[in-house]
């Protein structure tokens, strides 16, 4: 994962580095991504909270999205983003 720039809030260095691994095919359309506490880990963020937020903003841009009991996974065709 990229160096955390100064002062950057958890979240959107998650989102980030998700979009990275997900432009790079590192994580393509439809792969699963790893449970909240495994990425809470990956991360080094002590709240799962800071993980959740940041997941669910990648579902509100159409980036991923989730299926109760089953995870989330990689949209198939993930928009271009313009902000957050």
């Amino acid at each position: 994962m990229p160096a955390q720039r100064k002062f950057e809030p958890h979240y959107r260095r998650i989102i980030a580095d998700v979009r990275e691994r997900v432009a790079t095919g590192e994580w393509p359309p439809g792969h699963k991504l790893p449970s909240t506490k495994a990425l809470a880990e990956m991360y080094e963020v002590g709240s799962q909270s800071t993980v959740r937020q940041a997941i669910t903003i990648l579902i509100e841009t159409g980036e991923l999205y989730g299926h109760q009991g089953l995870g989330v996974f990689v949209a198939e065709r993930a928009p271009k983003s313009s902000g957050e």
